[in-house]
């Protein structure tokens, strides 16, 4: 009989006041569970969750006490490790892993000496290849990690969270990832995991829970898995992802791009005007960088005038938005009228006098669509930031961190297609492979910085098919 480790109940990650149910999930001792999601679940929404009140349940032990996870219990006994997760560069190794870990040992009887004994013995227990005399600085992101788990070891954890983190590995990173996690649970030790498709921690996982929309739609055990499987319950083969875009590319070149100090083997990159290209990457870690290229890196030519500096980018057609910053695009002491005309006050005003006529078409156009909505909550912000830029006609419309869920796309998409169509080029750069498959013309996926492909709608009929097979295709480990 499997001893039950952790119930969770009522668990809100789009809130309370979301039309999505409470998750409600059940974690047995040992077990290696991946909660499968194409939106933002992650580590730190899971935190927020807990902070914000929105978690219950209770986590029982071996002698049968149980401890709730209302707000202001302290969780010593869940370790979690994000993607961004880092160790203390300031700090050695064993300081890191003894110094810093959470439990009730007394501080001030801390030995550096019989540490550091210690941390040698930890390093060889769990077989890591790492010595501990390494300046921090100089350990890779997956040594970090296998790190981070051992100092979740001596911290007594019984639970350790993890974002998928593998797809930023070497095929011998991996391998130690994987026998340490097997180790530990040997030891006692559960995982659970939040993972954005299918991967090798999925393939040994004991149970996936696939989400869509915050909401639990299905369970894959891990007798019954395979990568085919989980994408299609993940994505299925909705007609609407495909259907609904039309495509406007034209052949003139809009833009020529060098993605060489990112990616060695890609060609310079041409984008035509109101081609939409759409970069995906699982865990969002070359997103920053590419949108860097178009917003930093300079010079390039947008539709033949040279781009020297952000400024001049924009003046000649560009506009960028990074979601993760959106906030900044909107000035909350201004009207959403004042908001949405500001960008182009210069070209409905002659001398400093504002063509009145043409300034309140552009308002009725904008709040029209708006629906009424106030500026608050992420979507709305995004639709009001993407009117603003269409006001202003742009030849390029950049977009980073892009992540529609499914309740907001029929506001959100209509705008996007709107843009398009009235003669922009889009740049989307995304982890939600929903939004990629929907709006791309051209498809980069990139896998991890040496795996990733380019696809173009336009050249197969089965464009969605062969984007899957590559993304989601079987990964054994031979």
């Amino acid at each position: 009989m499997r001893e039950h480790l952790l119930q969770i109940e009522n668990l809100y990650f789009g809130g309370r006041d979301s039309a999505a149910s409470a998750l409600n999930i059940s974690v047995y001792r040992n077990e290696l569970i991946s909660i499968c999601s194409s939106s933002s679940l992650s580590v730190d929404s899971l935190k927020n969750a807990y902070k914000n009140h929105q978690m219950n349940g209770r986590l029982t032990f071996p002698d049968k006490k149980t401890v709730s996870l209302s707000k202001g219990t302290p969780l010593k006994y869940i370790y979690s490790i994000s993607r961004y997760a880092h160790l203390v560069p300031a700090l050695s190794i064993t300081d890191n892993i003894f110094s810093l870990r959470k439990c009730s040992f007394p501080h001030f009887l801390y030995n550096s000496k019989h540490a550091r004994i210690a941390a040698a013995d930890l390093v060889d227990e769990l077989n890591l290849p790492v010595n501990i005399d390494t300046p921090v600085s100089e350990l890779t992101a997956a040594e970090e990690h296998l790190l981070l788990l051992a100092k979740a070891f001596v911290s007594s954890a019984k639970l350790i969270i993890l974002d998928n983190i593998v797809e930023y590995y070497t095929y011998a990173e991996l391998c130690l990832l994987l026998d340490l996690i097997k180790l530990l649970q040997d030891r006692g030790v559960t995982f659970l995991v939040f993972t954005n498709g299918p991967s090798l921690l999925t393939q040994m996982s004991d149970r996936i829970f696939v989400t869509q929309n915050y909401e639990i739609t299905n369970i894959l055990y891990h007798t019954e898995y395979s990568d085919k499987l989980l994408s299609s319950m993940m994505l299925g083969d909705d007609p609407h992802i495909t259907n609904a875009k039309k495509s406007y590319p034209k052949e003139e070149i809009l833009l020529s791009l060098d993605w060489s100090c990112l990616f060695a083997d890609l060609p310079r990159m041409e984008l035509h005007h109101q081609e939409c290209l759409c970069v995906f990457n699982y865990n969002g870690s070359n997103i920053d960088d590419i949108y860097d290229l178009f917003t930093r890196y300079f010079p390039y030519e947008l539709d033949g005038k040279t781009c020297t500096s952000y400024s001049s980018a924009v003046k000649n057609g560009l506009a960028p938005i990074s979601i993760s910053r959106i906030e900044d695009y909107f000035f909350r002491e201004l009207s959403l009228r004042d908001n949405l005309t500001l960008p182009i006050l210069h070209k409905i005003s002659t001398a400093g006098i504002i063509n009145k006529k043409l300034f309140n078409y552009c308002i009725h156009s904008s709040l029209e669509k708006m629906n009424g909505n106030s500026a608050n909550g992420t979507d709305v912000l995004l639709k009001s930031v993407l009117l603003r830029w269409q006001l202003a006609n742009p030849k390029l419309m950049l977009i980073s961190d892009l992540n529609v869920t499914d309740s907001d796309r029929p506001e959100i998409y209509p705008v996007l297609n709107d843009i398009n169509k009235s003669g922009a080029a889009l740049v989307i750069l995304s982890s939600n492979l929903y939004d990629c498959l929907y709006f791309a013309d051209s498809l980069l996926v990139i896998r991890n910085s040496a795996d990733y492909r380019f696809f173009h709608k336009s050249d197969s009929a089965s464009f969605v098919q062969d984007v899957k097979s590559y993304v989601y295709g079987s990964r054994d480990i031979p």
